[in-house]
């Protein structure tokens, strides 16, 4: 497992999840964690770190800088604010006219503004899943349960989730009897699957009987070293009470919270995890 290439701390930009946290425990304690205020998680603040509002990117950058840090981390799940009643610093007030000024508001193009904004102040941002190992998944079928009876599904599921991440949509979708169920929008997938539960049951499988597939991809023109797809236990819960059959992602471009955890639950579960080569 990787860490930072040189003898100076790690920076990491912590959003929650057990990601950020995990990628702090490899570090050995050479880390410094610029926590997201109302979004990190309390066990990073076991490390140095300081608590910052979401608009202050100048600060950030100031303090990571300040602790001797020359590569960073950006990791985490962050809840979308409303842009125009957040509190900007400089760096901040940067980040907003580079975006106001761009054709939209997606979020690939949000997070290559953040990545250019710290490559400006000299920090290198490298991608969480080089110090995450197996974390990021395996090729192949991962659990006992089959997944050929629901191929349609699955190439139909794919093709879309595709064509939304091309559009800078979202990175999910679910798919049953190969009709579009739902769609990530900026709730993420887990709300996505939370809304599924309200379909009528003509479109859903039971207990018995589970149908649908849930694919979660990258986006083709994303840089990944920032928001790659991320599946937890939590994700494997909400497609099992939805009754799908399984879950579909790309191997090496995912990441886990626990690789081991997921499989044994998703198996437990009775669904089928399906990780697909990565695309060249």
């Amino acid at each position: 497992m990787a860490t930072a290439q040189s003898d100076n701390p790690l920076g990491l930009v912590a959003g929650s999840g057990a990601l950020p946290v995990r990628i702090a425990a490899t570090q050995a304690d050479n880390i410094f964690i610029i926590a997201l205020e109302d979004q990190a998680e309390k066990a990073l603040e076991s490390y140095p770190h300081i608590i910052s509002p979401l608009g202050h990117m100048k600060a950030a950058a100031d303090t990571l800088l300040a602790a001797g840090c020359t590569e960073m981390v950006i990791i985490g799940g962050i809840q979308r604010p409303n842009i125009e009643k957040l509190d900007f610093d400089e760096g901040g007030q940067w980040f907003l006219e580079q975006v106001l000024a761009g054709a939209h508001e997606g979020d690939d193009r949000l997070l290559k503004v953040i990545i250019s904004y710290f490559e400006m102040r000299g920090l290198i941002v490298r991608a969480a899943q080089d110090f995450l190992g197996d974390d990021t998944g395996k090729a192949g079928a991962l659990t006992s349960h089959d997944d050929t009876a629901h191929q349609a599904d699955i190439d139909r599921a794919i093709d879309v989730a595709r064509i939304m991440g091309a559009q800078d949509v979202g990175q999910s979708v679910a798919v049953g009897r190969r009709l579009v169920l739902a769609v990530e929008g900026p709730e993420g997938t887990d709300a996505m699957l939370t809304r599924l539960r309200d379909l009528s049951p003509e479109f859903l499988g039971t207990g018995q009987n589970k149908s649908g597939v849930l694919a979660k991809l990258p986006k083709p023109q994303q840089d990944r070293r920032v928001d790659i797809p991320a599946i937890g236990c939590r994700t494997v819960e909400l497609a099992a009470s939805a009754h799908l059959a399984g879950i579909v992602f790309e191997a090496g471009g995912t990441l886990f919270d626990d690789f081991n955890a997921v499989i044994a639950l998703a198996e437990e579960e009775g669904l089928f995890l399906l990780g697909l080569e990565g695309q060249s």
